[in-house]
């Protein structure tokens, strides 16, 4: 009897402390020790924009910053990987050259002035068990955003063996990932044929985009499930990003071949069930003078404070995605990005959420930064500093920090006569 009332007596001490614990960390935020300590909660954090009043006059060139990066072997470029956590930190993902190399996920303080290295991905695949000989993951080339849940979520993928005319997949495909900001964690969620070129979401749902023929998966952060469908696409052409909304509902790019042989591109909204409500012809989308498989699609994109979204083409033609209740969003051609027309523009900050949008374009060698006013649709360009470096490529970035300044990755040249990866720090002068 007396074991009896020692073995209750135990389980409801052990029932007391497990209703303390479960109260002290609704109390503290900390739900389980082994997730993200914090949740985005506002819409700014949801979508990884930062927005702040503009200078009294935005009509002027940042002030430029280049930031040195910790090396390892073999890294060549940032391809826009870029993104913000809860914490204020920016993170990059800097892609690799060779075959069976690795790209890494590096992490930066603004305020410290520090760099991270957070890990490699063909390391992450061994510990995982996945790893198969000779693999390399030469890219993380997606945005890195921050979902419902509080994880980092971002994508890698390979090009060995890949036919750059879409008839051939990179041998060792795509792989999406999340991490824990907290201890830096990697969690490995699916690996897929395709190379994943990029990741969109806000909330619940991540989305990733995989070539060819413009593949997206869907990863529901409550459930763990995942959903596929074809969006299309031609030869090899793969648009470098997409776009989603604060409703779960995603926009690819569709691009078909029409009679005689002429591309033809549109805007495809899919809800989070991934059926497609509507598809918006993209009049700018395509160069009719080039090489369809040349042609990067979506390049730069920013969220507005009432919902909105903004994008850019390859050609640097602004678009804007206003949704509507009840209805699938209208999608309206703004005009060109940049004052003198036709100009790449890989990257687009909304610097006050409302009217005033900038970012970086390239006509062959020049870098310019462009502000936009997107009431008036006036913009005007300014030379962008590029610290006298040669060989400079500025792909192209959406994230900012909590100062409001942008940062930029692309690459320029080393020593050595090969490349090194490059980002620059760009500050908006008060």
């Amino acid at each position: 009897m007396r074991s009896a009332c020692r073995t209750l007596y135990g389980v409801a001490l052990a029932l007391l402390a497990g209703m303390l614990g479960a109260w002290w960390c609704a109390r503290s935020g900390h739900t389980d020790p082994m997730q993200p300590s914090l949740q985005p909660r506002s819409y700014e954090e949801r979508t990884g924009s930062v927005f702040l009043p503009v200078a009294k006059s935005p009509w002027q060139a940042p002030s430029v910053r280049e930031l040195r990066l910790p090396l390892f072997a073999d890294a060549t470029s940032i391809w826009g990987a870029t993104g913000h956590d809860l914490q204020g930190r920016i993170w990059v993902g800097v892609s690799a050259q060779s075959s069976e190399m690795s790209a890494h996920l590096l992490q930066y303080d603004p305020e410290a002035d520090v760099w991270q290295d957070r890990g490699a991905v063909v390391e992450q695949l061994q510990a995982a068990g996945l790893y198969r000989q000779g693999e390399g993951q030469i890219k993380i080339h997606s945005k890195i955003i921050v979902a419902e849940d509080g994880w980092l979520y971002f994508a890698s993928t390979d090009e060995d063996g890949e036919h750059e005319d879409g008839t051939v997949l990179p041998r060792w495909g795509g792989h999406l990932w999340r991490m824990n900001p907290d201890n830096a964690r990697w969690q490995h969620l699916l690996a897929v044929p395709e190379g994943l070129v990029a990741v969109s979401g806000v909330g619940r749902y991540v989305y990733a985009l995989g070539y060819w023929d413009h593949v997206l998966y869907q990863y529901d952060t409550t459930t763990g499930k995942t959903k596929r469908t074809t969006v299309g696409s031609v030869g090899g052409h793969v648009s470098r990003n997409f776009l989603a909304d604060v409703n779960g509902h995603v926009y690819v790019p569709r691009v078909s071949m029409q009679h005689g042989s002429k591309a033809s591109a549109m805007l495809v909204e899919y809800d989070s069930d991934l059926q497609e409500l509507a598809a918006t012809p993209l009049d700018f989308y395509l160069d009719p003078h080039k090489s369809v498989d040349d042609n990067h699609g979506i390049v730069g994109l920013a969220y507005l404070a009432d919902g909105h979204l903004v994008f850019t083409t390859h050609r640097g033609y602004l678009y804007l995605v206003e949704l509507q209740h009840g209805s699938p969003a209208k999608v309206t051609a703004i005009g060109w990005f940049h004052p003198q027309g036709e100009t790449y523009t890989p990257s687009l900050f909304a610097l006050d959420g409302h009217g005033i949008l900038a970012g970086v374009t390239q006509r062959g060698s020049r870098f310019e930064w462009v502000v936009f006013a997107l009431q008036t649709r006036h913009a005007t360009a300014f030379p962008l500093d590029t610290k006298g470096m040669q060989n400079v490529l500025l792909y192209g970035s959406v994230s900012r920090d909590q100062a409001g300044r942008c940062y930029v990755g692309g690459w320029a040249a080393n020593q050595h006569g090969g490349r090194r990866p490059l980002v620059l720090q760009l500050t908006v002068t008060p």
